[in-house]
């Protein structure tokens, strides 16, 4: 055989083994689906109630993911054949662990999931199993009904060497804070995730205080903001999200006062806030802020400026009840991208969103919105992505000439009118040399709305008496 031909075969062979991976698994585990570098026997695939047997010959898979299924238990030794560095068990119905359950796995597992189990029910502490996990790096064990003393010094000071990230929390047995926190001097990121904690100690962060960049409080009850923050000297990134018993009074100054050098990144969802936040006036190096689901209903020209400052490049104000734009929104140059989306809006006038150079997405989806006027949007050079999606809106407003660098545009979910008049949209597209994806159909007819300006319009009569 020539060996041209020897080379074609050889690049065949290689090329369908290549793509045979996805989807099969060589040899054991079975029956599960096997696709890039994950095992997945999730319950979204299977519903198991035992442990396959778990053996990778080949080295080739990074993940194994049993998630979802009624495993109850985990035996001993039962992934010592397979060298993964994430086991994901979560929603597994998990009540024990062997004490030798990870036997095998010490030298590779970085990253274990074990959320939303049972595995703190009958005053159960966290499992003894995880001290031999010299090299955990991640850990998840929010959910599983712990108490503050079951997060035993034990455990806590063995994984306290290696891990850069801890979850945690229950929405009802987490009462206190707990003490065992403070051996985890490696920490990273640390997200509560559910807790009742009214006050937290001034020294709820100690041991960690260097280390951690990123903090979440998440479906939390507690009545201000954990003082102890204002210690954390690296802290870039602070969630505080749907906090229960929260109010514009939780926001007291002295925590954002500490990290205010720092602090580049926060969240204040759904908080029960109704005044935009002063004390973004101490974060001096805010970049990214959210307010979503806060009944602001207004934002103060005084508050845009705190973020015009600042040089705030996202700004998220989704579900804030806003009746209209922030009047002086357009000041804040260096924002790139600006989420109005669900809110109460019904019309953009000419210089709501006006001169934002730097802006990149834009959305105003799920608002009432039944008027863009034909002059705004002059001067978004740089509007790459625009959601318009779920408004009242029945016609494209010919604003969209004044986006020079518009890739797609979402009218999904609109009663869009289909006639002649989109001459205007094709002329441009056809003039200016453009393509824009265009997402949503036609009220008036039984097709896309960029399928139509595709076809339909250059059979009407002002197209084809038009030029550029």
């Amino acid at each position: 055989m020539a060996p041209l031909m020897w080379s074609f075969l050889l690049v065949t062979l290689l090329y369908g083994f290549s793509h045979a991976v996805d989807g099969v698994c060589y040899g054991p585990p079975q029956p599960c689906i096997c696709q890039g570098e994950t095992i997945d026997c999730s319950y979204k695939n299977f519903h198991l109630s035992t442990f396959p047997r778990l053996s990778d010959p080949s080295d080739r898979y990074n993940i194994l993911n049993l998630g979802g299924n009624v495993l109850n238990q985990i035996p001993s030794r039962i992934f010592e054949n397979i060298t993964v560095h994430t086991i994901i068990l979560n929603n597994c119905n998990l009540d024990h662990i062997d004490v030798n359950a990870f036997g095998g796995t010490e030298e590779y597992l970085t990253k274990l999931d074990l959320r939303d189990n049972l595995l703190g029910s009958g005053g159960k502490s966290l499992p003894i199993v995880l001290v031999h996990l010299r090299k955990l790096q991640y850990l998840d064990v929010s959910g599983n009904g712990f108490h503050a003393r079951d997060y035993s010094d034990n455990v806590m000071r063995s994984i306290g060497a290696s891990l850069n990230t801890f979850i945690f929390g229950d929405s009802f047995t987490l009462t206190e804070w707990p003490i065992s926190l403070r051996h985890l001097q490696q920490l990273v990121t640390l997200d509560v995730e559910g807790g009742i904690l009214p006050f937290l100690p001034a020294d709820a962060f100690h041991g960690f205080e260097i280390t951690l960049k990123n903090l979440t409080f998440n479906n939390v009850n507690t009545y201000a903001v954990p003082l102890g923050i204002a210690s954390l000297r690296n802290l870039v990134e602070l969630h505080l999200d749907n906090l229960k018993g929260f109010s514009d009074s939780s926001l007291i100054e002295q925590p954002f006062q500490g990290v205010g050098r720092t602090l580049r990144i926060l969240s204040l969802r759904n908080d029960g806030l109704t005044v935009f936040p002063v004390v973004i006036k101490h974060l001096l190096n805010l970049k990214e802020l959210s307010l979503d689901g806060n009944s602001l209903q207004f934002i103060s020209d005084e508050s845009i400026a705190l973020l015009q400052q600042r040089e705030v490049t996202l700004l998220s104000l989704r579900s804030c009840d806003l009746s209209r734009v922030p009047g002086a929104i357009s000041n804040i140059h260096d924002l790139q991208t600006l989420d109005l989306s669900n809110n109460k809006i019904t019309s953009i006038e000419q210089n709501d969103l006006y001169n934002m150079a730097n802006l990149n997405n834009l959305s105003l989806a799920g608002n009432p919105l039944e008027y863009v006027s034909n002059k705004s949007f002059s001067g978004l050079n740089s509007l790459q992505s625009m959601d318009l999606s779920s408004t009242s809106l029945i016609v494209i407003s010919q604003a969209i000439e004044h986006l020079d660098g518009l890739v797609l545009l979402d009218l999904t979910n609109n009663k869009i009118d289909c006639t002649c008049d989109l001459v205007w949209l094709k002329r441009f597209l056809v003039c200016k040399g453009r393509t824009i994806t265009i997402l949503g159909n036609c009220e008036t007819i039984y097709m896309g709305i960029e399928d139509y300006v595709s076809t339909y319009i250059p059979n009407c009569l002002a197209y084809r008496d038009s030029t550029c």
